[in-house]
């Protein structure tokens, strides 16, 4: 549990926050640092050649996407001079599987067919699509005796390795529905020396659309940049809001610089960040964001439950009679592993200490547990297969309530993100699939409902279970045709990754700190843990694992 930030959601009655918008229009301004004035370059992309074709032509403008130097300049030498300064390339970019079919209709019209696997919009935002054909046509006039493009669509065309090449991942932060803990939304912008200009500009313009509903801002809404680019001078970034930002009182500004600070200190070479609002620098203090606390691995034995991680890993003794009473098969550890909460056919029971002991009290009469989650607030998420509909919250008071889940089918893994503030499923409907949701809460931190709908990987076929390895990544066990393990990462949101496969088929993944990477727990009930990208096993006759904060 954490401490509130007393008094902070009057202030957030911010002017428009509840009605941030999801668009963002961004006209990159002049990059003035001395360390940043030339767009880094990955790939030089060729400039056309005399006497080219028109398939050339085509061929040719698709290569040069990958050159995001100079605001694509030799990209637009493919085009007419009185298209070239209109063409818009980061409106969208495409991300293909395979190879594409140019087809040339005529000299004058050239037809590009291929598949798109996943796309990012103007403000970042990274979407996985199930594979879907798209069609792109280009028009071509003679200019100067040469072949040049006059009409194309607004958008590029990469493949992932290209992708991870010339783009980078950047989270922006909102503060939660609480206003206690920053958010992390990321966003995918091209390795150019604009970037922080990029990310100020995506963070006033609000949180991608399935995150609108369950974060706020501190900034008020309307608020832009006074002059369309962010300055780092001598390793601290210039942030100059237009007027609109006087509106915001001490606390929200607080707050402001926080979200500011968390999205621009990321970047190489920033190292401070200062407000001025409209021309004025101002004196504001940081908001004190509490750090989420660290966390806790247990394995829930029928010998008892046992601590896996830390300098007081071993046996929580007392817990033995409990776990050997009631036959639990799912634990959820919360407030720091101080408590836990069992899964038995009889109901859910929660586990607490009492001196040297520990004792037991039903707190929930749900036996059909498809998972059981906490969260950062106390709270715990009760997934029931008999009753798919709905998810049973117990407050840490022992309140009960439920909230109605906005998707069909069963849920069979699901996790809360560490700062509380999100919510992944992997539901099986008629397939499996990976979902992301936002979560609203009261003030005191109790869920009320869920909002928006990411879907992170529309076909996860053969998943398990799936953890949140960090603030912003997902990570995904799955089993393969062969019987065997895999495991991947899935930035919230981005292009997947696979990562070190474990040495035996998986039922239950958590994640680790520290010197551990990840807990697997076996299906045969062997807890094996990732560390330096090799897998070893460390206890045997495990029914469940659970990491808690």
């Amino acid at each position: 549990m954490i401490k509130r930030l007393i008094g902070i959601c009057a202030a957030l009655v911010l002017s428009g926050c509840a009605s941030l918008p999801s668009q963002v229009d961004i006209e990159v301004g002049p990059e003035l640092s001395a360390l940043d004035q030339q767009d880094l370059s990955f790939y030089s992309p060729a400039s056309p050649l005399p006497g080219a074709t028109p398939s050339e032509i085509v061929s040719g403008f698709l290569s040069a996407g990958t050159g995001p130097q100079n605001d694509y300049q030799v990209a637009r030498e493919y085009l007419t001079d009185g298209f070239a300064p209109r063409w818009r390339p980061g409106e969208q970019t495409i991300i293909r599987v395979g190879a594409y079919d140019l087809q040339s209709a005529s000299d004058e019209l050239q037809i590009v067919n291929l598949t798109v696997g996943a796309r990012v919009s103007a403000d970042g935002s990274f979407e996985n699509i199930s594979p879907t054909t798209s069609t792109l046509r280009f028009r071509l006039t003679q200019e100067n005796g040469e072949w040049r493009i006059s009409s194309a669509p607004n958008l590029t065309v990469v493949t992932i390795p290209v992708f991870e090449v010339v783009f980078s991942q950047y989270p922006i932060y909102f503060l939660d529905s609480t206003a206690s803990q920053l958010v992390p939304d990321v966003r995918w912008f091209p390795n150019r020396a604009s970037t922080p200009t990029q990310l100020v500009a995506a963070l006033l313009s609000g949180p991608a659309g399935w995150l609108s509903e369950s974060v706020l801002s501190a900034i008020p809404a309307g608020t832009q940049l006074q002059v369309n680019a962010v300055l780092v001078q001598e390793g601290k970034a210039i942030v100059d809001l237009d007027a609109t930002a006087l509106s915001a009182d001490s606390r929200q500004r607080g707050l402001l610089l926080a979200q500011l600070r968390s999205t621009l200190l990321q970047l190489p070479g920033v190292l401070d960040v200062a407000v001025f609002i409209a021309g004025a620098e101002q004196d504001i203090t940081p908001a004190d964001i509490q750090a989420i606390p660290a966390a806790s691995t247990f394995a829930l034995t029928s010998a008892g439950i046992i601590r896996l991680s830390g300098s007081e890993a071993g046996p929580l003794v007392g817990t033995e009679e409990i776990t050997g009473q009631l036959r639990p098969n799912r634990i959820a550890s919360v407030d720091g592993g101080a408590e836990h909460l069992l899964a038995a056919p009889t109901g859910v029971y929660r586990v607490t200490a009492r001196g040297e002991t520990f004792s037991s009290n039903r707190v929930s009469r749900t036996n059909t547990v498809s998972d059981i989650q906490g969260d950062l607030f106390g709270n715990t998420w009760v997934f029931s297969n008999s009753n798919p509909g709905v998810v049973e919250i117990i407050g840490a008071d022992d309140a009960l309530s439920v909230i109605p889940l906005p998707f069909t089918g069963t849920v069979l893994s699901a996790s809360i993100s560490p700062e509380g503030a999100r919510l992944a499923v992997l539901v099986s409907d008629s397939g499996q699939s990976v979902r992301v949701f936002g979560i609203v809460r009261n003030q005191q931190g109790l869920p009320l409902r869920l909002s928006g709908n990411l879907i992170v990987e529309p076909e996860a076929s053969g998943a398990a279970s799936l953890t949140w390895q960090q603030s912003s990544v997902l990570r995904m066990l799955s089993k393969t045709a062969s019987g065997t393990g895999s495991i991947y990462d899935y930035p919230i949101s981005g292009p997947r990754k696979q990562r070190t496969a474990p040495l035996t088929a998986g039922s239950v993944i958590e994640a680790g700190f520290t010197v551990i990477d990840s807990y697997l727990l076996s299906e045969t009930g062997e807890v094996w843990i990732l560390s330096s990208n090799a897998w070893q096993r460390i206890q045997t006759e495990v029914t469940d694992i659970s990491t808690g904060r």
